[in-house]
């Protein structure tokens, strides 16, 4: 037993040395540009809007009010510029961000690289919203293809909400395709949607990524994957094949009674879904029928 609880010990930080960090997640550390300041390892349209000659002002600022350990979060508000006269939010991104002032339009490239496949995006927030404001936070999750860089996954939360204490948030990622992904970008907005409304403000602390789910290979010959989604009560499975298949799928509770099931189909590299929500806690029986053989998993479901 003491030999066992030994290798436990020095097993447990290899296993999180393998989740992916989020570089400057508490946004601790910042970059001095002069007449701005952005979080490290982070980009901000401060750099374009700090320009402007006698309206130059920044959105994204270094703040004292933080959550937990630590001396700083960080701030974005949404703000009125004179000339020309724009509504701005406060953004930050971990990519490269781009703004276009005139025509009031972003780009977003790049990213951090990620090792793993993350289910949730959490951390900490304050919302002051004015004028029914929303705000949001984001994250994708991307593959490199040759030129053309994939989206594997997303996920994003948002509320119109007045937050005034520090309260944690929870973005949940839904996978369209089980492959794994090579960057990750995350960002966040203080105004959500189209009308800005100034003096919108939002803060942001203590990121991290979660991992309470995660995907199952029937067999990776297969070409099969089941991705179970506690938080929507789904069970998604994925197929990639060489070329398209008759597939079928069903569920069985333990009396062998089918409780669903999705028609046969021709199938080559797609999604299926098979929600649960309206079944009763238990163990169920994933049955997938492909090129003549059977494949089955056991599932602990609940909704």
């Amino acid at each position: 037993m003491r030999r066992i609880f030994t290798s436990l010990i020095f097993l447990v930080p290899m296993i999180i040395m393998a989740q992916t960090p989020i570089p400057n997640n508490s946004f601790e550390n910042w970059t001095n540009f002069g007449s701005y300041e952005n979080p490290t390892g982070w980009d901000s349209p401060n750099y374009e809007i700090s320009s402007i000659p006698f309206f130059g002002t920044t959105v994204v600022t270094k703040s004292t009010d933080h959550q937990g350990a630590g001396n700083y979060s960080v701030r974005m508000e949404s703000k009125h510029i004179t000339l020309p006269p724009l509504d701005i939010p406060g953004f930050i991104s971990n990519g490269n961000l781009t703004l276009d002032i005139v025509n009031m339009t972003y780009t977003m490239t790049g990213g951090e690289p990620v090792f793993d496949q993350p289910t949730h995006l959490k951390g900490y927030f304050k919302f002051l919203p004015k004028g029914g404001d929303s705000c949001l936070i984001a994250i994708g999750l991307f593959k490199r293809n040759g030129l053309v860089r994939d989206t594997i996954a997303g996920g994003f939360f948002s509320t119109k909400d007045t937050i005034p204490d520090w309260t944690p948030f929870s973005a949940w990622i839904d996978y369209d395709s089980v492959v794994q992904p090579d960057s990750m970008n995350i960002f966040a907005f203080s105004t959500a949607q189209q009308v800005v409304t100034p003096g919108t403000v939002l803060f942001l602390d203590n990121l991290y990524l979660d991992y309470t789910v995660g995907v199952n290979k029937l067999d990776p010959k297969t070409g099969i994957s089941v991705y179970n989604d506690r938080e929507t009560s789904r069970l998604l499975v994925f197929f990639d094949f060489p070329e398209p298949q008759p597939v079928s799928l069903c569920l069985f509770n333990m009396m062998g009674q089918q409780v669903a099931a999705l028609p046969s189909s021709r199938i080559q590299n797609e999604r299926r879904i098979i929600g649960y929500e309206k079944l009763p806690k238990g163990v169920y029986i994933l049955e997938i029928l492909h090129s003549g053989q059977k494949y089955c998993e056991k599932y602990f479901l609940k909704n």
